[in-house]
């Protein structure tokens, strides 16, 4: 009896003290023995109605995380402020706000502009989606959706007329292209739409069509303040208005009456507003544990019922596959700096090396040959002139101009053609590659010539240089008459001929392309050639 006694006490002790515990744990969590923690969290402005909403449903539970009460602060910010701010090395910018531990922006694409090594931690996952389409007249639209309009047609509309589609009074398409996500992602899809490339990759954004298609639509389009003044400003059903059309959200379109979302049927843009844990030196490990909490929570089927009722998708299971940072990076480049040609100078290796014959001609007969056919298929508004060199072909310089760059008229045509015929090989068999490249350098960059690539294309079988410019120099000399503003490219093709790392480096530095073949009497010569000049 004695001992069943004892047990029972003990027992009972051991329950008292463990129910003692826990009710201290708990007096010590309701009392937030760790303090007060503020969750920051910064969003893009078109969403942030229902993120409010749910951060007030969110703080409405007093959420205790590691012995703190935790809160969660919602700070409306556009996405493309906060990118720059993100990469900026500049101190933070007090207008944005506190820094946040928890970002929601308008697209995964603002996610990878912002791509900064260590500061985004996981893989953002959306908390809703609002696909991206065309705010136009609902007339546009129809005549849009009849002829089966896809992504890759609408720089042809731009540059062209809309009586294609049926609308005989309207003229070219008026597609504005404001600064933000929404033209972005319709760059991005154009581009994957003329190169068959999806998503665009740094091949293909590199490619003269996809420059081209996306430069047209740049270059093309109404000036806007932004898009939400062009959602404002856009006209219903009228042909005269100064915009047809403005990318957008379906949810921004929504909200706009007498608007229609126009959408091609194939796979198209989202922004699927992903939320991203930042894992900068401001954020602490409870900070870093709310924001896991209450990106879970705004997924849940309770809040999902906020985005839906606010006119966007429900959160898709993944997120949306878009383009790398750098492929991004280049279409913004476009977008702002439109290239509509080339503008290119031919420099020919005229040393006695370039006799030589390579089939029926000679090396120097088959590039002129190779240019003149180029220039049959470059429209007006690209640049061609040409250049001879050897050692001394003009007084005491080493390089001639035959014919100054300049747009392809009928009389710039007539008058290459007849510099490429009085074109021989000079008997020197050393020649001054280097200086002649330098002064058509600083030729190009004096004589810049806007919305085009401005290019040089050097063409030797050798070089043989004997000149007082060493390599190091030339690439140094290069380096100095640069301007940032006016880019000059130099492609170099190497005829059978041994070439020089300096040249290879001068291509790769200033973004051109660096060719070796082993005849000029072939495909491969034909196709440099081309690709050089009609490349932007």
């Amino acid at each position: 009896m004695v001992a069943v006694i004892v047990l029972v006490l003990a027992v009972v002790g051991w329950i008292w003290l463990q129910q003692r515990s826990k009710d201290k744990d708990s007096a010590a969590a309701s009392s937030c023995a760790g303090g007060a923690v503020t969750l920051n969290v910064t969003v893009d402005p078109d969403i942030v109605a229902p993120v409010k909403t749910a951060a007030e449903r969110y703080n409405q539970t007093k959420p205790i995380v590691r012995d703190h009460c935790a809160q969660v602060a919602v700070n409306p910010q556009p996405s493309a402020a906060m990118i720059a701010a993100f990469t900026s090395t500049n101190p933070w910018d007090p207008s944005l706000g506190a820094q946040p531990a928890l970002w929601i922006p308008d697209s995964s694409r603002s996610i990878e502009l912002m791509r900064v090594p260590g500061l985004i931690g996981g893989t953002p996952a959306p908390v809703a989606v609002s696909p991206i389409a065309l705010a136009v007249p609902d007339q546009l639209r129809q005549a849009m959706e009849t002829a089966q309009v896809h992504w890759a047609d609408l720089a042809r509309l731009q540059q062209g007329s809309l009586s294609d589609i049926g609308l005989t009074a309207w003229g070219g398409l008026k597609l504005a292209m404001p600064g933000g996500d929404s033209a972005l992602a319709v760059a991005a899809a154009v581009g994957s739409g003329v190169s068959g490339t999806d998503p665009l990759d740094e091949n293909a954004v590199r490619s003269g069509q996809v420059i081209s298609a996306v430069s047209l639509l740049a270059a093309n389009a109404p000036s806007v303040k932004d898009t939400q003044t062009a959602l404002a400003d856009l006209a219903t059903a009228d042909p005269s208005a100064p915009v047809h059309a403005v990318p957008a959200t379906e949810h921004q379109i929504r909200a706009r009456n007498g608007l229609s979302a126009f959408r091609p049927s194939e796979n198209g843009p989202v922004a699927d507003f992903p939320a991203a844990q930042i894992t900068g030196a401001w954020v602490d490990q409870t900070q870093n544990s709310v924001a896991g909490l209450f990106a879970d929570f705004l997924r849940a089927p309770e809040q999902s019922k906020l985005f839906t009722d606010n006119g966007f998708g429900a959160a898709p299971p993944n997120t949306a596959t878009v383009a790398a940072k750098a492929v991004l990076t280049q279409l913004q480049q476009i977008l702002t700096h439109p290239v509509l040609g080339v503008s290119s100078t031919v420099l020919l290796d005229a040393s006695s090396s370039m006799s030589t014959l390579d089939g029926a001609t000679t090396r120097l007969a088959n590039a002129g040959v190779a240019v003149q056919s180029t220039m049959g298929v470059m429209p007006p508004e690209f640049g061609l002139g040409v250049w001879e060199y050897a050692k001394s072909l003009d007084g005491q310089n080493p390089y001639k101009i035959l014919t100054p760059t300049a747009p392809l008229t009928d009389a710039q045509r007539t008058a290459i053609t007849q510099s490429l015929s009085t074109v021989t090989a000079d008997a020197s068999k050393t020649d001054r590659t280097y200086p002649t490249i330098e002064a058509a350098y600083r030729n190009a960059v004096s004589n810049y010539a806007k919305a085009r690539s401005n290019t040089i294309l050097l063409i030797t079988d050798g070089p043989e240089d004997d000149s007082p410019v060493t390599g190091d120099q030339l690439l140094a000399d290069i380096a100095a008459a640069g301007d940032p503003a006016h880019p000059v490219r130099v492609d170099v093709i190497v005829i059978g001929g041994p070439g020089t790392q300096t040249l290879q480096t001068l291509a790769q530095r200033t973004g051109g392309t660096y060719t070796k073949v082993a005849s000029s009497n072939d495909l491969a010569f034909g196709t440099a050639v081309s690709k050089a000049l009609t490349t932007p």
